[in-house]
């Protein structure tokens, strides 16, 4: 069964913003991998400062995608624009954090804010996407995910033309996936990523083929090619909540080594009657997203059990008459275990 729909196009629409900087080493610790998190972190800046445009390849199971991405930094911040260039037409526009993204084959326009917790953590967009954005998502604090992943130095290699160093991250345990990831040598860009699971299995790919760094970009390159006048537009509504004082009905046991909360809002989605609680878990690297609200129609379907779409995997169920769904770029025994661990707290009140 798949997972609500809303939930998934939410969490990708996001999702896919922040997979626009990836890149890391692989295997030991010492001179390696300190150079490897240097790399990271020039990596995470690179990607917020610079102007650049060019078409990237992502593959996901055995279906390949071509995106044009253009990406622009001036006095007003950061402006960025995503183009779907197979399959079906979409379109995702970021100002700040204004997202908006066009799905012409839903005749449907979703405007919502992207938050950067600590400008640190970022749910990653997947309708059609480019891992070119997890620098984004790194903390400050990099030397303190080495708990959790292995960084290393692999080999130089060249991508869209240009000259690159190979970063490698393995996860010290079986609760996240591990990276290969091409940093240009000369920018400090994401070129090329590689997501693996246990055992080296590639899950997902995306490579640029071709990248352009002008001095400026005009703003005409950032203005959508549909207009969605005839489309409807809906815009998420949110309360968001200081992570560190967040108030909460649900309790969550279980969560890997590593992972703390993040982000904590209340959402009223398009065609919600009542407002979503939505918690972001995270390592700084991996994330899960869980999605909390109440059950109004008892012939609704709804996700039970587990799903998957490509490197992101979900988990659902029913309890103390709320839908219960996470949604994440973990491993399926991740979100599972996660989602069997969370309790409702009923001696709380309203």
């Amino acid at each position: 069964m798949k997972a609500p729909a809303k939930h998934f196009q939410r969490f990708f629409c996001t999702l896919l913003l922040t997979i626009l900087a990836t890149s890391l080493p692989s295997a030991s610790l010492g001179k390696s991998s300190d150079t490897a998190l240097q790399l990271i972190d020039r990596m995470g800046k690179a990607a917020e400062s610079l102007n650049y445009q060019g078409v990237f390849v992502y593959l996901q199971n055995s279906r390949l995608k071509a995106v044009q991405v253009i990406h622009k930094v001036d006095e007003y911040g950061e402006h960025e624009r995503l183009v779907s260039l197979n399959g079906m037409p979409r379109e995702i526009i970021r100002n700040n954090e204004l997202v908006t993204c066009i799905l012409p084959e839903d005749k449907a326009v979703l405007v919502d804010e992207h938050r950067y917790p600590d400008k640190a953590v970022v749910a990653r967009s997947k309708s059609f996407r480019s891992n070119n954005g997890l620098s984004r998502r790194l903390p400050a604090k990099l030397k303190a995910m080495r708990e959790h992943y292995q960084f290393s130095l692999g080999k130089p290699d060249r991508i869209a033309g240009r000259e690159t160093q190979q970063v490698v991250i393995v996860p010290r345990d079986q609760y996240r996936y591990g990276y290969h990831l091409w940093i240009d040598r000369e920018t400090g860009l994401l070129l090329k990523t590689v997501m693996t699971e246990d055992g080296g299995q590639i899950l997902e790919q995306m490579m640029f083929t071709s990248l352009l760094l002008p001095a400026k970009i005009p703003d005409t390159e950032l203005v959508p090619t549909v207009a969605g006048r005839e489309f409807s537009w809906r815009e998420g509504e949110s309360l968001s909540m200081d992570p560190d004082n967040h108030e909460s009905k649900w309790k969550i046991g279980w969560l890997p080594a590593g992972f703390a909360l993040v982000a904590h809002s209340r959402d009223l989605l398009p065609n919600s009657q009542a407002p979503v609680e939505h918690m972001v878990y995270s390592d700084g690297l991996s994330s899960v997203s869980i999605f909390i609200e109440p059950v109004r129609h008892t012939k609704r379907s709804h996700l039970s059990g587990f799903s998957s779409m490509g490197a992101v995997n979900a988990y659902g169920t029913i309890q103390a008459l709320h839908y219960l769904t996470l949604v994440g770029e973990v491993p399926h025994i991740t979100v599972e275990r996660m989602g069997k661990s969370i309790r409702y707290l009923s001696s709380n009140t309203d």
